[in-house]
């Protein structure tokens, strides 16, 4: 029996005698009169003798026990109306008390957000309009210089034919005085054309951290506690479930999602395809159309754009073993194996150490909470930690083997992790499981179109996992070279993309872009940008 109202207070068993039933459940004909009290279940004589003979030191008549079990329930009953029940009115009664001061209180928090929105358009628009007359008057300068070039230009340009007129005539019927006169005037003459005046007096420098800035402008929402992120229907008391009546069978951790209307095309579409940058194991695109690009055997990370130029790179004392672009503030962090650090790139493109982890960090996600999920090896021992950017420890839990990637969903706040060449496994964000999936559903194929089955666990072998926008998952599956997706439920969709070769990591762009490293038949590495949803 629980001791305490609020938790699990019956540990669910597969019935064997439904409840107040006399007769035995394998001897039908006979009524119970024996506990045994080694296997703790009501039993008839003739069980006694066969089935439990070996128990018999454990056995006790019913009627010997009734009078201690009737005080348990008297107990009970006593606790629960003198005590339990009591409190829960109290509790409701509270609750809906504070429930009431819910609205007033957030249409406050709103109005103030407003507000401040409204003094920030107004701010900018000023910045906008000041900015506007600036190049307004730029450009009445710009014109004025050119304007004045040309005229004296022309002028120029009148004074040459004049002199060339006047010169074809001397050449004919001038005097020796006259011609020598002339070309001493020649020689006068400065025959150069000054440049075209530079108008480039004013040049517009895009923010790159806009929406950091922004939301420094605005103000900070500061959440106190986790109970109210995307996917968590539960109250501020987390750790407090239902009192309900144990069933014969349910189907626990299952994710609930709404219903999303999507079309997938027959085939994923090529965007563009361009030669890889050297080996690849980890890729983040941003929100601007590049991606950040990883090797964990070296302490440099390149930006490149689609064109494979290397727009920035960041280099660090140890090796980092894997990256993840913060989705608020757009800012790149990783982990090192060696130092066991986990390290944010600063505004000035520097990397700044956040923290420290006691095992090997193995792997990392930044959550849109502003949490840092990391996978790490200890002695035999790996574990997925949650924390929080200053290294302070929320959540934990072991897990049956190296982490290999980490992705969080958009849509839910769920948490998926590739558990080295077995499984994904689906957390929510206070890292209960909630989903296990080793390929369930996926037909393996040989050459062609040719099926041969289904995938069993032992030919599923993840390597990395990504969230798109409609909340399902993207696998790349390193042995068998495919690209699979998956419902945030653990629920096999479809296989994007069988390659011939060997398939590496992926990452998804913003509008569901697949950035997809590969080997071509030639043995080239490539990147492909890939589209799977119809628009």
């Amino acid at each position: 029996m629980a001791s305490k109202l609020g938790r699990s207070i019956i540990k669910p068993q597969r019935p064997i005698r439904p409840k107040g039933q006399v007769k035995c459940d394998v001897h039908k004909q006979n009524e119970v009169v024996f506990l045994c009290q080694d296997c703790k279940m009501l039993i008839c004589t003739k069980c006694s003798i066969t089935l439990h003979k070996e128990h018999i030191n454990s056995f006790l008549e019913i009627s010997d026990i009734k009078t201690r079990h009737n005080q348990i329930l008297q107990d009970f009953v006593n606790e629960t109306e003198n005590v339990n029940i009591p409190k829960l009115n109290q509790e409701i009664i509270s609750s809906r008390t504070k429930m009431t001061s819910c609205k007033p209180m957030y249409d406050k928090l709103r109005k103030n957000i407003i507000d401040n929105n409204e003094k920030c358009k107004l701010e900018l628009d000023k910045i906008t309009e000041d900015y506007i007359t600036l190049c307004d008057k730029m450009e009445v300068a710009a014109m004025d210089l050119i304007q004045t070039h040309i005229t004296d230009l022309e002028s120029r340009l009148k004074t040459l034919r004049e002199l060339s007129s006047e010169y074809k005539q001397t050449l004919q019927t001038g005097t020796g005085v006259l011609v020598y006169d002339s070309a001493s005037e020649i020689q006068e003459i400065d025959l150069g054309i000054s440049p075209t005046p530079n108008i480039d007096m004013a040049q517009f420098t895009p923010g790159m951290d806009r929406l950091s800035h922004l939301k420094q402008a605005l103000g900070n929402l500061k959440l106190t506690t986790d109970h109210l992120q995307a996917g968590s229907p539960t109250s501020g008391h987390s750790e407090q479930r239902p009192v309900v009546r144990p069933k014969q069978s349910t189907e626990a951790g299952q994710a609930s999602t709404g219903e999303v209307r999507y079309k997938l095309r027959d085939r994923p579409t090529v965007m563009s395809q361009f030669p890889s940058p050297g080996y690849i194991t980890s890729i983040c695109p941003t929100s601007d159309g590049r991606a950040w690009l990883c090797n964990y055997v070296t302490n440099t990370v390149n930006l490149i754009n689609n064109q494979v130029q290397v727009i920035q790179t960041v280099r660090h004392s140890s090796d980092i073993w894997d990256i993840s672009v913060d989705p608020t503030t757009g800012r790149l962090w990783f982990c090192c194996w060696g130092d066991k650090t986990i390290c944010e790139v600063s505004t000035s493109h520097k990397p700044v150490t956040r923290f420290t982890t006691d095992d090997d960090p193995d792997s990392l996600c930044v959550t849109r909470e502003g949490r840092v999920v990391v996978g790490t090896r200890g002695r035999q021992v790996y574990k997925v930690w949650v924390y929080t950017v200053d290294g302070q420890v929320l959540h934990t839990d072991i897990v049956e083997g190296g982490v290999q990637s980490i992705s969080q969903c958009g849509v839910t706040g769920n948490i998926a992790v590739v558990v080295y060449r077995k499984r994904i496994i689906v957390y929510n964000s206070t890292l209960q499981p909630l989903v296990n999936y080793q390929g369930e559903g996926i037909q393996a194929r040989g050459e062609g179109i040719q099926i041969w089955g289904s995938v069993t666990p032992e030919q599923f072998d993840p390597r990395t996992v990504v969230y798109d926008s409609k909340g399902n998952i993207v696998i790349a599956d390193q042995t068998r070279n495919t690209i699979e997706l998956i419902s945030g439920a653990g629920k096999y969709i479809k296989t994007l993309h069988t390659n011939k070769e060997r398939q590496g990591p992926v990452g998804i762009q913003k509008g569901d872009v697949l950035w997809s490293n590969l080997e071509l038949d030639t043995g080239e590495w490539v990147l492909k940008l890939l589209k799977y949803y119809s628009d």
